[in-house]
């Protein structure tokens, strides 16, 4: 199903309309998934008018529990379609985006920032690169002084959207060194495993890993990460050939340049090797498994669904200063139509 980029807005306001009545009264609602979207749900909560219960449990598991009817709505970083009796009846909504931070605890480099291109950050997630002052990252950092050290890679050991499009982006930007296609579980997907590696069950324990283990590098959402003593964020070099840091200005340049969700199923599809002037491209959208035709959970309340999913696309500002971006354009739009037929 393709959704169109003209929608009528007296219509979606409409349908918003109803669903703000219908969700006069506050509801107790649960939910469960991304850790990635952790900090700006419980930023934005409040804001919905409902009570929402949110588990920091990784994008699998939210999947796992949505179709298990155990919680009223989800929150994945990519859009995966559940088999079984939640078939025809759930939809994958983007609500915000943001950009994987690759963060290291370095205590060799001091007063700089490291660089990184999208063929080391894979060998040395692989482990083909084991050590700091490999020639490779010298080669990125002529003015750095990089220590001699080993590198311990800190990865995600659950089912992770996070993951999932980290291990896509590399699949997509050096297929030479990452040939193996993306994969929620990270050992999965990569080609070979580093040999000093720990593993991290959300991005709240990767990041809090990364910072008790000196000479460590890994992966999350910046939220997390952001103004932690003793870490850093790496600059990527971007498919336009600049280096730049993660953050909501830099992710929302790269994720403001899909304006089109392929279907209620498989969300936007992401080119990870646009030229974006600006972008980070390293930038993953987040999604709400809302609940279509009834959904499996029957008790509940749809309409509050609706309202807090609505929210979450167009109300919430907060998030901004965490690190995430906001939808725009005719990509939010396309995002509230899908809210306004949750039920």
């Amino acid at each position: 199903m393709r959704i169109s980029k003209k929608i009528s807005v007296a219509a979606l306001s409409a349908a918003l309309l109803v669903s703000t009545t219908q969700s006069a009264s506050a509801a107790d609602l649960t939910a469960s998934g991304s850790s990635f979207a952790y900090k700006y749900i419980v930023a934005c909560k409040a804001g919905t008018g409902h009570n929402i219960t949110y588990s920091s449990t990784g994008s699998g598991t939210g999947r796992t529990q949505f179709a298990a009817a155990t919680t009223d709505f989800g929150a994945s970083d990519t859009a995966n379609a559940l088999t079984g009796a939640v078939v025809g009846k759930h939809m994958y909504i983007p609500f915000t985006g943001g950009a994987i931070g690759v963060v290291y605890n370095n205590p060799g480099i001091t007063g700089k920032t490291l660089k990184l291109d999208a063929t080391t950050i894979a060998k040395i997630f692989r482990g083909s690169i084991v050590a700091w002052d490999d020639a490779l990252i010298k080669a990125l950092n002529p003015t750095l002084t990089l220590p001699a050290k080993p590198i311990t890679v800190v990865y995600r050991n659950s089912s992770s959207g996070t993951s999932e499009g980290f291990t896509d982006y590399l699949n997509k930007t050096a297929p030479a060194v990452w040939p193996k296609v993306k994969n929620s579980t990270f050992t999965s997907s990569a080609p070979a495993l580093p040999r000093n590696k720990k593993g991290a069950a959300n991005s709240q324990i990767l990041v809090t890993t990364v910072k008790n283990t000196q000479y460590s590098i890994g992966y999350s959402d910046i939220s997390d990460a952001q103004g932690v003593k003793g870490l850093a964020f790496a600059q990527v070099k971007n498919e336009n050939g600049e280096y730049l840091a993660p953050s909501a200005v830099t992710a929302g340049k790269f994720l403001d340049s899909f304006t089109t969700i392929a279907s209620d199923i498989s969300g936007v599809t992401v080119d990870y090797t646009k030229k974006v002037a600006g972008g980070y491209n390293l930038s993953v959208f987040t999604y709400a498994i809302a609940p279509l035709a009834g959904g499996v959970k029957t008790t509940g309340d749809k309409a509050a669904v609706k309202a807090a999913v609505t929210y979450l696309i167009s109300g919430c500002t907060k998030g901004t200063a965490l690190g995430y971006s906001q939808l725009s354009g005719e990509l939010k739009t396309a995002a509230l139509a899908l809210a306004a037929k949750i039920g």
